[in-house]
């Protein structure tokens, strides 16, 4: 492209003069979609991170600085990050649609006797509380391992390890009461 181009779409753009959306989408649509398509490995996604990303640089187009980049650079940047940001969320929707485990959730107070919720309790209670937190977030609120971890602010395999570390302790403790536990789990 044209200096002289380039600069004509960027003052329109400026400008909110909608012929420069056009002039940037028929010079530029093509290969910033392509960056998208790179990313994503989704035309229909792409088609989508291409339509979002014209429309930031339509709108950031007052903040391009060409001491800074080359304007297809900016544009490339403003697609990629957009193909990212994207990514990012659909990963973050997959994670939270995937149940981890049929055993993530497991609420005792619904699955045993009083008898036996007091000894599990006793039990617990012996655990350091780092450990009894983690344990009554699983088994008493019902929570899965990741709304766990979100709710008491650590990282899912911190959560995880601390788990499996109350669960040894526990067995340490008293070897009868992760029968208990263990009945729990798999029924």
């Amino acid at each position: 492209m044209t200096p002289i181009l380039e600069q004509h779409i960027i003052e329109l753009l400026q400008q909110g003069d909608q012929r420069g959306m056009s002039l940037l989408y028929d010079h530029y649509g093509p290969a910033l979609y392509g960056c998208a398509l790179k990313l994503t490995r989704d035309k229909d996604a792409s088609s989508d991170i291409l339509q979002d990303a014209l429309l930031k640089i339509w709108k950031k187009a007052n903040t391009y600085q060409s001491e800074k980049s080359k304007f297809f650079t900016w544009c490339y940047g403003i697609t990629r990050n957009t193909a990212i940001d994207y990514l990012r969320k659909v990963q973050k929707k997959q994670l939270k649609e995937i149940q981890l485990q049929d055993w993530d959730v497991y609420p005792i107070e619904d699955s045993i006797n009083q008898e036996d919720r007091d000894e599990v309790k006793n039990q617990l209670g012996k655990l350091d509380s780092k450990y009894q937190v983690v344990l009554d977030a699983v088994f008493y609120k019902g929570m899965t391992h990741m709304e766990a971890a979100d709710y008491l602010k650590m990282p899912l395999g911190t959560f995880k390890t601390r788990v499996r570390s109350a669960l040894k302790e526990l067995r340490n403790i008293n070897k009868g009461i992760i029968l208990i536990i263990w009945s729990l789990i798999t029924s």
